[in-house]
C-alpha cells in the first residue's frame, strides 16, 4: 500500500467518521441526516479522485467521470444543508428541492458522457489529464451557481444569527471558504495555467476544513465536552489502524482476521460513543434542569418577598381601624357614653373580643413579616423564666376554669431559672402554646411545668386534648399550617407555632411537639440555654 493511497484512505475515513458522529448525535435530525449524506458522497468523490490518477490507463477516464458524478450531489446536498440548518425537520420548499435536484440529476447524467470529459491526455504531465468536452461549461455553471447560492444563504444566515450563534456560522463560513478556495486553486487554476496536476491527488484534504467546520456548527458546544471528544478521537485512531491493517494484509488469512477485528472494533466503537453521548445528554439535561430550578427558586423568592411586603402593608393598614374598634367598644362597655342596656352589652362584648383576637392575628402577621425581612428586633436581658411561667399560669387560670378544665402548674426545682432572652417575645411564645392547649382541649386538664436539665431550662405544656397524627406533627411548625385543631377552632391563623419556633430558635433554643395520637393529648416542649456564670 503506497503513501498516497494510505493518505486518501485516512482522509476519506476521517470525513465519513465525522459524518457518522454527527448522525449518531441526533439520528432524527434532518440537518444531521443531510450532513451524513454529504460525508458519504465526499468519501466517494475522494476515492474516485484517487483512482482517476492512480488507476490503470484504461480506467482513468471512467474514474475521472465519477469524480464529477459524485461532486454534484455533494454540492447540492451542502446547499440543502445550509438552507435547512439549524432546523431539525426538513424545512426547504418542496418546489425548490425538486427543481435543484432535477437540474443536478441532468448534469450528473451528462458527466458519464463525452460531452463533459471526452478523453484523457497522458502526454502533458506525469499525471493523466482529462480533456474537457463541449458541455463542460454546463457542469461548471451548475457547480459555480450552486456554490454561489450556498455562499449567499450562508452569509445571510450569519448576518441574521444571534450574537451567541454567530461564531458557529462563522466557523462554517471559514471552513467552506478554505475548502473550496483550496480546491479551485489546486485543481483548476494550477492545472489550467501550468498543466501541473500533482496536487489533484491531495484534493480530499481540502474538504476537511468544510466538513470539520460544519460538524462543529451542528454539534455546537457538545464537541467541547472533553470526555466526548477524547472518546471520539480514541475510536477514530483505533478504526484508522484497523483499516490500514486490512489493506496491508499479506495473505487471505490475515485479511480475514483483520476484517473481523475491524468489524468488532466498529461494534465496540458505536456502543462506546452512544454510551458517552447518552451520558453527555443526561448531564446537559441535569444542567438545564438545575438552571430551571434555580430560576424557579428565584421567582418563588420574589413571590415570597412580595407576599411578605403585602402582609406587612396590609397588617399596618388594619392596625388603625382595629385599634379604634377596640377603643370605642371598650369605652362603651365602661359606660363612657352612657349606660349600655343589657341586651346591647353582650353583642358589644363579642365585638370587643373579636377585635382583640383580630389584633393578635395582625400582630402575628407583622412579626412574620419582620422575621422574613430580617427586621425582627430582640431586646435581650437576663430574667428568671419561672416568673414568666408562673405569671401566665395565674392569668389563664380563669380562662381554663371557664371551660371546665383543670390548669396545673409545676415548678420542678427551677427557682431561680435565669436565662438571656427578650422577655416580651418569649412570654408571647409560652402564651401562644398555653392558649393553644386550652383552646383545643374540650375536657380534662392542661399542665404547665418548668425545670432545669443540665445547662438548659425546659418549659413543657401538656394537655388531655385532641392530640395530633404523625403526619400533622411533621409539618406543625410551618407557616399557615393548621392541624386537626382547625375543625374545632376555625378562626386560627396557623402562624402562632411558626412564630414560636422562629423566636425560640433566635434565642438558640428549640421547640418540639409530641403526641401519642389523635384524642390522646399533646405536649409542647421549649428548651432554652441557661445563663452561664
Amino acid at each position: 500500500m503506497n503513501i498516497t493511497f494510505a493518505f486518501t484512505l485516512i482522509i476519506s475515513f476521517a470525513i465519513f467518521y465525522i459524518g457518522a458522529i454527527v448522525y449518531l448525535h441526533d439520528r432524527k435530525n434532518a440537518s444531521n441526516q443531510i450532513f451524513f449524506l454529504i460525508s458519504i458522497f465526499t468519501v466517494l468523490w475522494s476515492v474516485a479522485n484517487y483512482f482517476s490518477v492512480e488507476a490503470a490507463p484504461a480506467y482513468v477516464l471512467f474514474f475521472a467521470r465519477l469524480v464529477l458524478l459524485f461532486a454534484i450531489p455533494h454540492i447540492v446536498l451542502f446547499y440543502f444543508f445550509i438552507r435547512n440548518f439549524p432546523n431539525r425537520t426538513l424545512s426547504i420548499p418542496p418546489l425548490e428541492m425538486v427543481i435543484i435536484s432535477a437540474i443536478g440529476l441532468c448534469v450528473m447524467s451528462l458527466t458519464q458522457t463525452p460531452f463533459v470529459f471526452s478523453d484523457v491526455n497522458f502526454t502533458k504531465s506525469a499525471i493523466p489529464t482529462p480533456e474537457p468536452g463541449k458541455f463542460i461549461p454546463v457542469f461548471a455553471l451548475m457547480v459555480i451557481g450552486t456554490l454561489l447560492l450556498t455562499v449567499i444563504f450562508l452569509i445571510k444566515k450569519y448576518a441574521q444569527a444571534s450574537k451567541s450563534d454567530k461564531r458557529h456560522w462563522l466557523v462554517m463560513l471559514i471552513g467552506f471558504a478554505v475548502s473550496y478556495i483550496g480546491l479551485i486553486i489546486t485543481n483548476f487554476v494550477i492545472v489550467n495555467t501550468s498543466n501541473d496536476t500533482r496536487f489533484i491527488i491531495y484534493a480530499p484534504a481540502f474538504m476537511l476544513p468544510m466538513i470539520v467546520g460544519t460538524a462543529y456548527s451542528i454539534l455546537r458546544y457538545r464537541l467541547l465536552n472533553v470526555k466526548a471528544v477524547a472518546t471520539e478521537i480514541f475510536v477514530f485512531a483505533i478504526l484508522s489502524i484497523s483499516i490500514i491493517q486490512i489493506f496491508a494484509s499479506k495473505s487471505g488469512v490475515y485479511l480475514g482476521i483483520n476484517i473481523v477485528v475491524f468489524m468488532t472494533n466498529v461494534i465496540f466503537s458505536v456502543g462506546l460513543i452512544r454510551s458517552v453521548l447518552r451520558e453527555v445528554e443526561q448531564k446537559e439535561r441535569l444542567e438545564k434542569l438545575s438552571l430551571a430550578l434555580e430560576d424557579a427558586n428565584e421567582k418563588l423568592k420574589d413571590v415570597d418577598k412580595r407576599k411578605t411586603e403585602f402582609l406587612s402593608l396590609a397588617s399596618h393598614q388594619l392596625r388603625s381601624p382595629i385599634t379604634a374598634i377596640k377603643g370605642y367598644t371598650s369605652m362603651l362597655l365602661e359606660d363612657s357614653y352612657g349606660t349600655v342596656a343589657d341586651q346591647q352589652r353582650e353583642p358589644i362584648s363579642r365585638v370587643f373580643q373579636s377585635s382583640l383576637n383580630l389584633a393578635n392575628v395582625v400582630e402575628d402577621l407583622l412579626d412574620v413579616a419582620k422575621i422574613e425581612q430580617g427586621g425582627m428586633k430582640y431586646v435581650v436581658s437576663d430574667i428568671d423564666l419561672e416568673q414568666i411561667t408562673s405569671s401566665l399560669s395565674k392569668e389563664f387560670a380563669l380562662t381554663a376554669k371557664s371551660k371546665g378544665l383543670e390548669l396545673q402548674y409545676e415548678n420542678l426545682g427551677a427557682s431561680p431559672c435565669i436565662v438571656s432572652i427578650d422577655p416580651v417575645k418569649f412570654r408571647q411564645v409560652i402564651l401562644n402554646l398555653l392558649d393553644n392547649s386550652i383552646k383545643y382541649t374540650q375536657t380534662g386538664w392542661v399542665k404547665l411545668s418548668i425545670k432545669k436539665d443540665g445547662k438548659n431550662a425546659i418549659v413543657a405544656i401538656s394537655d388531655s386534648g385532641m392530640g395530633m397524627s404523625p403526619e400533622t406533627k411533621t409539618k406543625l411548625f410551618g407557616k399557615f399550617v393548621r392541624g386537626e385543631g382547625s375543625k374545632v377552632n376555625a378562626g386560627g391563623s396557623g402562624i402562632g407555632l411558626y412564630l414560636a419556633k422562629e423566636i425560640v430558635e433566635a434565642h438558640k433554643g428549640t421547640v418540639s411537639a409530641d403526641s401519642p395520637g389523635l384524642g390522646k393529648g399533646a405536649t409542647f416542649t421549649v428548651t432554652i440555654p441557661l445563663k452561664t456564670a
